[in-house]
């Protein structure tokens, strides 16, 4: 029992810890850092984060999709140079399941075998065993996901909810770095305050939708927009973004 007291605090302490250093963040590159900083203390040695390429793109356009991408000496420059996003059996996994999964999970289930022993046994050289991946939609209709690997999966049931916290945050710093000056400084409208304060509340769309006698769908579009205006990849993103840039009081 008083283990897992001690655990707790540190890693809530840890968590704001973590949220402080990426409010801190000048770019991009920064944001990455502090979520490897944060993924080691959970014995993850690596990052990489991108825009899943849902249909067929050409491979010369895929380093337009990289978000994140620390992996050990060599690996990343194999990885790129040898198209392995086309047969990683973690990508394939992200075209029909969007609940966070073990890398392990992929390679037990894909079907291309030949794939699973090419990506699994070089990934190994490196010393990435295993992993986990957080997949995270985006408002613009797109699938991202960070893929954490180490020598080990050992996350803890316990520990996965900070971990794919962590994941979302920081893809929503990143879309926030790479967003438009103009869209931060953008007001929102009357209606789009009012929804996201009530959002703030803990009340649901149909709620705000009796509160300020309106339908549920504009409710949803009025949330839209406001997360558009401030790059949010989700309504809770938007309203901590909103609340920090001082649009809501």
């Amino acid at each position: 029992m008083k283990k897992e007291e001690r655990k707790v605090p540190d890693r809530f302490n840890q968590t704001v810890g973590f949220i402080e250093a990426v409010e801190k963040a000048q770019s991009a590159i920064e944001v990455e850092a502090c979520l490897l900083a944060f993924a080691a203390t959970l014995g993850f040695t690596s990052v990489f984060g991108g825009i899943v390429p849902l249909w067929p793109v050409p491979l010369d356009e895929m380093p337009k999709r990289i978000l994140f991408q620390r992996f050990p000496e060599g690996w990343a420059e194999r990885y790129n140079d040898s198209g392995y996003v086309l047969r990683d059996p973690i990508v394939s996994r992200l075209l029909y399941d969007r609940a966070p999964f073990a890398w392990s999970d992929a390679y037990r289930t894909d079907r291309e075998r030949e794939n699973v022993k090419l990506i699994s046994g070089e990934a190994t050289e490196f010393g990435l065993r295993d992993g986990y991946v957080v997949p995270i939609p985006t408002i613009e209709g797109d699938l991202a996901a960070v893929s954490f690997g180490g020598p080990a999966n050992a996350i803890e049931p316990s520990e996965v909810a900070a971990l794919n916290f962590a994941a979302s945050y920081a893809v929503g710093s990143y879309l926030h770095h790479r967003i438009a000056r103009r869209r931060l400084s953008a007001a929102l409208t009357p209606r789009e305050s009012d929804c996201l304060l009530w959002a703030g509340e803990g009340k649901t769309d149909w709620e705000i939708s009796v509160i300020l006698g309106i339908s549920r769908a504009t409710v949803l579009k009025h949330v839209a927009a406001a997360r558009e205006k401030l790059g949010a990849v989700n309504k809770a993103h938007a309203i901590a973004t909103a609340i920090r840039i001082k649009l809501l009081a």
